[in-house]
């Protein structure tokens, strides 16, 4: 709107001095402000004054919500608070607004508008509804910004602004710099751009090593063609030589096999005996398993019932110790209640005689008060009836004379009636209370008897527990011991089973296993000392990784027994011959060729991990470490089979016997052979030794578990023990407790309750003796006062006492009197004799031990109650725990005559055994009789078995006439050098007739052989012709191992290399376009980001060391601005340094709350004066200010700010808003909630004419 639009309260004349400002603000029903108010206009530098809670920080919310702000900085919750009333839950309306009008550059009023409707807001400029984006713009483009919040600093934030970390002093001049509009885009590029890059560099190092590569692979064809020709040589050799010893092998098994077929026959016949006789055996065998099971099945019921006995017996314990505690309880009972009855015997008996005394007195009583009666009758004055009617008025006359002497007579003498009834009602009430008294020094007495006789019962209690501690603490000791060695042997036991378990070493053993154990024990017990057993129950792995190697190497060993001599060899080889035992393998000490230990070997370093087998195997016998030695020799043991390949082909010619850890074997020579299925099942053979070991000790065990487990039997006696002396326990604990009460309660309460009655008692004396001295008192009144009354009388009764015949009035009227006096005192006697006695019948009826008897009876009735419970349920127990006993002493029986049974039929089995070991011998020695055709038959197929696997492994092409290669079995099989005879278990032989049958259908194609070889017969002229075959194979091995093998799909890999060249070069362009096309759009985007970030922050730095000295007012005041980073400022922080007029250097939050406003001051002032709002708004920023200070900062605001921008201050302080243009004053009014009130004043009029600005008008604004 333009000038003349303006309302006319509010309009003026806009002067260049008064353009792009904020004129004035109409508020309706905005927070405190009801109603429409209008607050302007507004000076060039307007305070804003007011009590705390008057209204001026809403003044502050008004400006920042027309200004656009979000509500939550407002200090609400939701729009609609907003509202006058609405935090008190009464809105005064539904909507209020804020209008802003300010004049712009051109000298026109804007109206600004932001209203709260139905929830939400609605924005106009100059009555034009707009959207919040437009009105925003136009807020930007009056150099207001929201989010920067260059124009007012919230109260309490100055401080804060000084306190800014540089991270966020750099976050605040990018806000106001706008530079932070460029921040995502930068963000992006600057990834991108790195990314590209990584990925030029990538294909970059790709292309280098494709050049690399494709060098390498030409070098390696040229390799491959050279050795491949030398490989061709060697394979042809070992070819002949293969075919040359296959024909050999084959020839001598047709001619051993044609031998063997006549000594078959026999040994078939021989086989069905034996047969029949094992099958006879196996079903004795199985009658003794049944017998067996049964008496476990009778031993496990027997355990069983032992366990019942064990639970049902402490229980029964319990009960009957709980039984005899109720029987003593009974007793005590009774004995309580006849003493209860003889008490309230005597009480009865006391009591009926009381009752028969009150009847007597009462009876008394009676008859004294009708001869009482009769004697006055008789002792009457006879007048007549005027002489009474005449001593009536003169009585009259005389008590009208002497009234108020009779009065004071009366009352003296109505004072003593009451003393004398005090005194009798405290003399009786004396009487009861020693009667009570009495009676409680009895109980008291009783009671000390019971506590002084209760100590000696409970020391001879506690002397019984003593002594049944001491026995349960032994027995527990003993049962203790038992019970943690059985822990110990079970968890030892537990620990071996599963040991056994997971060796698979509870399988049973076969009939050859057998046989051999029983050799060898029986050799070491006919020569002992010479023969130390086999090489397998002698040594071990040192760890289980190396059975495999281990057993590789010795494994032609492995069942040899070591000796001591050869004589001792052949004197046990004659007695297992005698004794018709099989074939066995002997190491005599004292002959064997012991290759001595290679030194330098325990020294090598390559390749990793390398080993002497020796140094892995354990030998605990020193005697038997030669037997060993000699079958290791210096062989090496290493991780994997390269390394062992490296170690048997090496460096410099050295050549050693190598083993993987996996079984695989590098012979110097060439020969290689792997491990296989046939390798692990005979490693397991370490791991049955050990089996038999832990057998040996799981049955050691379990004998002492059994011996143990009958210690612990008396378990069952420590929980009777331990139940007595829990009885034991509970008696003293209830005696002490009863001592404690009776010593801490009872007698003490007993004692207390004596020394009150007694102190009532002498209180009661008192009070007797202090009313008797009363009545004595009186009695000396009242004689006087008789005396004057009785002058007045006589005056007056002289005539009468004349004619009645009597001396004077009073000896007619003591005489009646007396008479009454007398009989009222006898009746009295009476009637204090029946109270007391009434008293003591009441106290009788009331006392507590009246009815004790029948409570005590009732007690004794639920206790035998009790009794009888407990009683049936021992009985119950009992009768249980008999039947179970009678049940297991049964099984027991039963268990001897089952043990009888079974011994039986285990001698019948032991002749059953002895029948077929008979026949198993005869079949053993016509096993001996074929047993070295069939033995040279096993070595001639094992060693071409060996020849055709050792031709597949080493891949040599073995010409063909039937049958594949595949149907060889690559693994390795047990080695057999013909030294003694020790065959493998069942499954083992099975397997390798497998694999011979297999391999007979392989016929071999033997034309490739010279012509003089197959017409050789004698086997001396072909192992000649071998060797020198083999000679030149060796050769040709040791010329191709220094040969280094290369890569013999060299020729593909370079045909790969060439193609992989073209596709990385065409990567590596691409990615470099990339690279530069993103580099130089980040690139522009950092220079649009710094420009605008460094206009903005340069002469804030240049400006802020003029304006902190100008607000110092002092030229010594220094204040620094610098980024951390030159290049790019906004990457990291900006520091802010001051430093104070006359003081050193600190950091900024060492300065002190003034100096941290003045700094924060001149850095709101120097960004304010290079990206100026047309107004800037302050709130309390001079509450942390001195007045030195706030004189320093008015000043500058005065002299320098004001002409720059106009200024809007919440102020406290006088100091500083004196120094305004003009003032508004809020003010609270009182209401139910608060309501504010405005006041605006010009002080420019003042300040120009001098007044003082006490006397200032002030006009409210409405």
């Amino acid at each position: 709107r333009d000038a003349s639009t303006i309302p006319h309260e509010i309009k003026m004349v806009v002067g260049e001095d008064n353009r792009n400002q904020l004129y004035s603000l109409e508020l309706q029903d905005f927070k405190s402000y009801r109603g429409k108010q209008t607050i302007g206009p507004f000076s060039k530098f307007t305070a804003i004054v007011g009590p705390n809670g008057s209204g001026k920080s809403n003044l502050m919310d008004a400006i920042c919500f027309v200004l656009g702000e979000k509500a939550n900085n407002m200090r609400v919750r939701k729009l609609t608070d907003l509202i006058h009333g609405a935090p008190i839950g009464k809105p005064v309306a539904s909507k209020c607004h804020v209008s802003m009008n300010f004049i712009d550059i051109n000298g026109k009023h804007r109206i600004y508008t932001r209203r709260v409707v139905h929830g939400g807001c609605e924005y106009s400029i100059d009555n034009g509804t707009v959207t919040v984006q437009q009105y925003n713009q136009a807020m930007e483009e009056l150099k207001i910004f929201i989010k920067a919040k260059n124009f007012l600093v919230y109260q309490g934030q100055v401080e804060q602004i000084a306190m800014k970390n540089p991270k966020e002093r750099t976050a605040m001049f990018e806000e106001i710099s706008r530079s932070v509009d460029f921040a995502n885009e930068y963000e992006r590029l600057k990834a991108e751009m790195l990314k590209a890059e990584n990925e030029a560099q990538n294909n970059m190092n790709k292309r280098r090593g494709i050049a690399a590569e494709k060098k390498e692979a030409r070098m390696e064809r040229e390799e491959a063609e050279k050795y491949q020709q030398l490989k061709e040589e060697l394979s042809n050799k070992q070819c002949l030589h293969t075919l040359m010893e296959l024909f050999e092998v084959e020839r001598l098994i047709k001619q051993t096999e044609e031998e063997l077929e006549d000594k078959q026959e026999n040994l078939n016949v021989l086989v069905e005996a034996r047969k029949k006789a094992e099958d006879e055996q196996t079903e004795k065998h199985k009658d003794v398993k049944k017998h067996q099971k049964e008496l476990n099945k009778l031993e496990k019921a027997a355990a069983e019932k032992e366990k019942e006995v064990a639970t049902k017996k402490p229980q029964w314990m319990q009960i009957n110790e709980e039984m005899k505690h109720q029987a003593k309880k009974v007793e005590q009972a009774v004995k309580i209640l006849a003493a209860a009855k003889k008490m309230e015997e005597r009480q009865t008996h006391a009591l009926k005689e009381l009752q028969e005394q009150e009847k007597r007195k009462k009876k008394e009583k009676e008859e004294l008060k009708k001869q009482l009666e009769e004697e006055g009758d008789s002792q009457n004055l006879n007048l007549s009836q005027d002489q009474i009617d005449e001593y009536i008025r003169l009585k009259k006359q005389a008590s009208g004379r002497s009234g108020a002497i009779d009065m004071e007579l009366q009352r003296e003498m109505k004072d003593n009636e009451e003393d004398r009834n005090r005194i009798s009602f405290e003399e009786k009430k004396l009487e009861s209370m020693k009667t009570q008294k009495k009676m409680k020094e009895d109980e008291k007495s009783k009671k000390e008897t019971q506590l002084s006789t209760i100590d000696d019962q409970i020391a001879h209690t506690e002397e019984s527990i003593k002594v049944a501690e001491n026995d349960a603490k032994n027995a527990d000791t003993e049962v203790r011991k038992a019970k943690s060695e059985m822990d110990k042997m079970e968890n030892q036991l537990k620990d071996i089973t599963v040991r056994l378990q997971d060796a698979q070493g509870d399988t049973v053993e076969g009939e050859r296993e057998k046989k051999k154990k029983e050799a060898i024990d029986n050799l070491m017990r006919v020569f002992p000392d010479k023969v130390h057993g086999r090489l397998l129950d002698l040594c071990t792995p040192s760890h289980k990784r190396f059975h495999l190697a281990v057993t590789k190497l010795l494994q032609k060993h492995m069942n040899s027994i070591v000796c001591d001599t050869d004589t001792t060899a052949r004197e046990a080889i004659a007695y297992l011959k005698e004794q018709r035992y099989s074939t066995e393998t002997f190491l005599p000490l004292s002959v064997l060729d012991v290759q001595p230990i290679n030194e330098r070997l325990r020294s090598l370093k390559k390749p990793h991990g390398v080993k002497l087998l020796y140094d892995v195997i354990q030998c605990p016998n020193n005697t038997v470490k030669k037997a060993v030695q000699y079958a290791c020799g210096n062989a090496l043991v290493v991780e994997d089979a390269e390394g062992a390949r490296y170690l048997a082909y090496g460096e410099a010619g050295e050549r050693h016997k190598a083993v993987a850890l996996d079984g695989t074997l590098f012979n110097p020579s060439g020969l290689i052979s792997g491990g296989g299925t046939d390798l692990k099942r005979s490693a397991k053979r370490w791991d049955d030794v050990a089996v038999k070991k832990l057998k040996g000790e799981r049955t050691d065990l379990i004998e002492k578990i059994t011996t143990i487990r009958k210690t612990r039997m008396k378990e069952m006696d420590i929980e009777i023990k331990n139940s007595a002396l829990a009885g034991l326990r509970n008696r003293v604990k209830y005696m002490q407790r009863d001592k404690e009460i009776w010593a801490r309660d009872t007698i003490p309460n007993l004692v207390t309750a004596l020394e009150l009655m007694q102190a009532e008692i002498d209180t009661i004396g008192v009070r007797i003796d202090e009313i008797k001295g009363r009545v004595e008192s009186r009695n000396k009144k009242i004689a006087k006062l008789e005396k004057d009354s009785a002058v007045v009388n006589d005056e007056v009764f002289a005539e009468f006492c004349e004619r009645i015949g009597v001396a004077d009035i009073r000896e007619y009227e003591n005489r009646d009197m007396k008479f009454h006096q007398e009989m009222k005192a006898k009746m009295l006697e009476f009637d204090n004799e029946l109270d007391r006695i009434k008293n003591e019948i009441a106290y009788m009826q009331a006392d507590e031990k009246k009815g004790r008897a029948g409570s005590e009876e009732d007690k004794l009735k639920a206790l035998e109650r009790a009794a009888n419970v407990k009683k049936k349920e021992e009985a119950k127990l009992k009768k249980a725990l008999e039947g179970l006993e009678e049940d297991l002493s049964e099984i027991q029986m039963k268990i001897k005559a089952k043990r009888v049974d079974v011994e039986e039929v285990e001698s019948e089995l032991g002749e059953f055994k002895k029948t077929a070991n008979a026949a198993s011998r005869e079949v053993t020695q016509a096993e001996k009789a074929m047993a070295a055709h069939e033995n040279a038959i096993s070595r001639r197929l094992g060693e071409r078995h060996r020849l055709l696997r050792d031709a597949k492994i080493n891949q040599i092409a073995v010409p063909l006439s039937a049958g594949s290669m595949s149907d060889v079995d690559a693994e390795e099989e047990d080695d057999d050098d013909g030294e003694g005879t020790s065959n493998g278990d069942k499954n083992a032989t099975q397997v390798t007739q497998e694999q011979l049958r297999r391999e007979k259908k392989i016929k071999i194609n033997y034309r490739g052989l010279p012509e003089d070889f197959l017409e050789l017969t004698n086997s001396n002229e072909v192992r000649k012709r071998l060797e020198r075959l083999a000679k030149e194979i060796v050769e040709a091995q040791e010329h191709l191992g220094k040969v280094q093998a290369p890569n013999m799909k060299a020729g593909d890999r370079l045909d790969s290399v060439k193609d992989s060249e073209e596709k990385v070069n065409a990567q590596f362009e691409n990615a470099r376009k990339k690279a530069k096309k993103v580099r130089t759009a980040f690139e522009k985007i950092k220079t649009d980001r710094y420009r605008r970030f460094q206009g903005c922050f340069e002469p804030v730095a240049q400006k802020i060391d003029e304006i902190y000295k100008q607000l110092s007012r002092d030229p010594s005041a220094q204040a620094f601005l610098g980024p951390d980073n030159t290049e790019e400022p906004y990457l990291e922080g900006i520091q802010y340094n001051c430093i104070a007029p006359g003081k050193r250097f600190r950091p900024m939050d060492n300065l002190s709350g003034g100096e941290k406003t003045v700094a924060a001051l001149a850095l709101l002032f120097a960004m304010h004066a290079r990206n100026p709002s047309p107004f800037f708004v302050l709130d309390e920023i001079d509450a942390a200010l001195d007045n030195t200070n706030i004189g320093k900062v008015a000043s500058y605001i005065v002299d320098s700010a004001r002409a720059n921008m106009q200024l809007i201050v919440i102020s406290l302080k006088e100091e500083f808003y004196n120094k305004a243009d003009g003032l508004v004053g809020i003010h609270p009014i009182p209401a139910n909630c608060t309501v504010s009130g405005v006041l605006t004043v010009d002080l420019t009029p003042f300040k120009a004419s001098g007044h003082d600005h006490s006397m200032m008008d002030t006009t409210h604004a409405q």
